[in-house]
């Protein structure tokens, strides 16, 4: 049992795993027949970039990427016996991480909205005055 971290308490993870991952998350830890079982949303991968710039001079960062990026889900399990450690973000890597979340979440709407082209009057067959009239010459038409 992870007895290190409060249960049942939304919180900002970082999770080391058993295959050497480390996964950034909001999580919830919850225990299930004596074991843990960790409830992850929207997790993330850090990954390290290291780029030379000239000879002597080298840049590294640190950035995210989805954590299954082939996957639309945004909820995940661990199971306590595929984690090595688990710790609370700090509140500069909490920020980067709600921004990248906020981010992919932009860009998701932007890419479903541009995939579809839809006007303001989709779905609708017409205006309330056109059916209006319509209606009306059917219902004279009919009483004669």
């Amino acid at each position: 049992m992870i007895n290190y971290a409060r249960h049942d308490e939304e919180f900002h993870g970082i999770f080391k795993l058993l295959n050497g991952e480390e996964i950034l998350a909001k999580a919830v830890i919850t225990e299930d027949e004596g074991e843990s079982l960790v409830f992850i949303q929207d997790p993330v991968r850090v990954e390290s970039v290291t780029k030379q710039v000239d000879e002597d001079k080298m840049v590294r960062g640190m950035g995210f990427a989805r954590w299954m990026q082939m996957s639309d889900e945004e909820f995940f399990i661990l199971r306590e016996k595929d984690i090595v450690t688990v710790a609370s973000m700090s509140k500069e890597i909490t920020v980067m991480y709600e921004a990248f979340i906020l981010g992919e979440d932009i860009s998701n709407k932007k890419i479903s909205r541009s995939q579809t082209n839809v006007k303001d009057a989709a779905g609708y067959v017409g205006k309330i005055d056109e059916a209006r009239k319509l209606f009306e010459k059917i219902y004279k038409e009919n009483k004669s």
